[in-house]
């Protein structure tokens, strides 16, 4: 759900959030979970798209905005940031430490060690975005990155977390990612490299239009995205 220009409704009451909801289904609901209504919650908590640990956090995640997306088969909606916080690299951290198709099929490990890794990777210039829930937890995480490959100038990669890998959400994770990203690069020829083992990798990049190049690099393809 691409909203052209989201409305935000911040309040510290639910069920405020839920009638104002009712009344204008398109507008974004974010609760601020504090003060003597915090464990209140509505009948159906998936009326609350995010809930904030202050008024800051909520006017970040306003600010860091990008799309709604909900989750095939299900009430749970998600939401696409820009960048990434604090809270979410210690996520991203641990994920790669735990997560074995992440440890043999990326070379997060190296990138993401520590947070110090992270920030001498990410001073290299990167476009990132963040998939997360409700509670702000890390599901998902794209980033772009400007890299010379042929005709190429951009590569690019993405990571889905459990628990939204498996539920049908990364090519639509994928496609917000480039829409936001284009705004801003004009014509942004895209290339990555992927483990030839990782068949659901190919099967998604090859579906969202990326072709194989032919070429090499240890174990990896390289892919280009079809103009």
């Amino acid at each position: 759900m691409k909203l052209v220009k989201p409305t935000f409704l911040i309040s510290t009451r639910a069920d405020g959030l839920v009638k104002a909801l009712n009344k204008f289904p398109q507008i974004i609901t974010i609760w601020i979970r504090s003060g003597k209504y915090r464990d209140k919650f509505p009948i159906i908590k998936s009326v609350i798209i995010y809930e904030a640990r202050s008024r800051m956090d909520a006017r970040d995640y306003e600010k860091r905005f990008i799309s709604i997306l909900p989750i095939p088969k299900t009430h749970t909606k998600l939401t696409v940031l820009k960048g990434i916080s604090a809270g979410q690299i210690s996520q991203l951290l641990s994920y790669t430490r735990k997560d074995k198709l992440i440890r043999t099929q990326t070379h997060d490990f190296d990138r993401f060690k520590t947070k110090k890794t992270f920030s001498a990777w990410k001073a290299r210039g990167k476009t990132i975005y963040t998939l997360i829930n409700r509670k702000g937890k890390l599901l998902g995480f794209i980033w772009f990155s400007k890299k010379q490959f042929k005709n190429s100038r951009f590569t690019f990669a993405i990571r889905v977390y459990p628990p939204a890998r498996g539920r049908k959400i990364s090519r639509k994770f994928l496609e917000t990612a480039y829409r936001d990203f284009k705004t801003t690069h004009k014509k942004p020829s895209l290339w990555l490299k992927t483990d030839k083992s990782n068949i659901g990798a190919l099967k998604l990049y090859s579906r969202f239009g990326f072709r194989n190049t032919g070429h090499m690099a240890k174990n990896e393809i390289i892919m280009v995205l079809k103009s």
